[in-house]
């Protein structure tokens, strides 16, 4: 029996040097092959336009009307979530664990609250919090609505959490105060006068799309996600539906409206950005330790105001790893400082391209 059980822990030790082995031979087998911008030839221009807008680079938050690195610095820190208010003349940002409204001039900083993620782990049970995410410009800029929550036990993460509320930020008068509780919802938007539609969840496990009017909520539309007219939202009255954009949503659905496109060329193993069907810069497939790859990331690559001039992330490209400004009418790019972010945000007025369901409002 002992020598039985000799004979196994050492086929278990061959078995498990083998594939220590073979982990090693994968993780030093070849260098990566980078991805490359082919014929990389940057220059260097003046991009100004007719807007200020907010940006940062490192970790200091500027406002201009161009990418100017010597602009004030309103804020620093790490900005890791933002919403632009809807007259561009604040920004709100979560930075060094704080929810902060900042003004373009620099005359207006104000620390909302602390936050945190839904996501943290381990969960601090029973502990009270702001999201540092899911918070809304009211559409006359005047207000912010974010919403508070506390850690409970949950299957995946609390983004329905029976524990949520709903809280409004007056900015002038830094005042604070429930809007509505519970709230069991994430995404939300905002209707005429104090009107709130929010999509919180079923019994079934279903999306419904419901209505605040200050005192009391009722369902709108059906369960089975099919589009509702803005019509339908208050029974007929007129509405005019009031929604932020994310992030995500610039990527996923204003950039291929103004046309920008990664175009792949799976014979020459190329990709192409495309915008507004003129190429303007090809990359090289690399391959790295997860297989073939391009160093470009649409996330975060947006137009300057006025669609000129269009901030691209080539992230870990081989000779180059950062951000580029594309002058789209003369084909010119220039290299930018590390970490350059601009922070735009559109809304439903802005951009009307949209649809709502029982989900919401979301970005078509």
């Amino acid at each position: 029996m002992a020598q039985l059980i000799k004979g196994l822990v050492a086929v278990l030790g061959v078995i498990i040097l083998a594939l220590l082995g073979w982990v090693a031979y994968i993780w030093f087998r070849v260098p990566d092959i980078p991805s490359n911008i082919l014929d990389f030839h940057p220059s260097a221009f003046q991009a100004k336009v007719d807007a200020r807008f907010f940006f940062s680079i490192g970790k200091e938050l500027k406002n201009s009307d161009s990418l100017n690195p010597y602009a004030p610095t309103l804020l620093r820190g790490d900005i890791t979530n933002f919403l632009v208010s809807p007259d561009g003349t604040e920004i709100a940002v979560v930075a060094n664990g704080l929810l902060t409204v900042v003004g373009r001039d620099g005359t207006l900083v104000r620390q909302v609250v602390p936050v945190d993620s839904i996501y943290r782990e381990p969960k601090p049970i029973g502990q009270y919090f702001y999201r540092d995410d899911d918070f809304q410009w009211t559409r006359d800029s005047k207000s912010l609505y974010l919403i508070r929550d506390e850690y409970y036990e949950s299957k995946g993460s609390q983004l329905f959490s029976d524990k949520g509320e709903l809280w409004k930020y007056e900015v002038q008068a830094g005042r604070m105060q429930r809007a509505l509780s519970p709230f069991p919802a994430y995404t939300y938007f905002f209707g005429r006068g104090s009107g709130i539609y929010f999509s919180a969840p079923t019994e079934t496990g279903d999306l419904e799309l419901r209505y605040f009017d200050g005192k009391s909520i009722r369902d709108v539309g059906v369960s089975d996600a099919r589009e509702i007219p803005v019509g339908g939202l208050t029974g007929g009255v007129v509405e005019s539906p009031f929604f932020s954009f994310s992030i995500e949503d610039y990527r996923d659905a204003v950039l291929p409206e103004k046309g920008v496109v990664l175009v792949d060329d799976q014979s020459a193993r190329l990709r192409r950005l495309v915008i507004r069907d003129k190429p303007y810069l090809t990359l090289t497939q690399g391959d790295g330790f997860k297989g073939p790859y391009y160093c470009s990331e649409t996330l975060r690559s947006v137009f300057l105001p006025g669609d000129r001039y269009f901030l691209f992330n080539a992230t870990y490209c081989g000779n180059y790893n950062g951000q580029l400004l594309i002058d789209t009418e003369t084909g010119q790019y220039e290299r930018l400082p590390p970490d350059t972010r601009i922070y735009l945000t559109l809304t439903t007025d802005s951009d009307p391209h949209y649809r709502i369901t029982d989900e919401g409002i979301l970005a078509k």
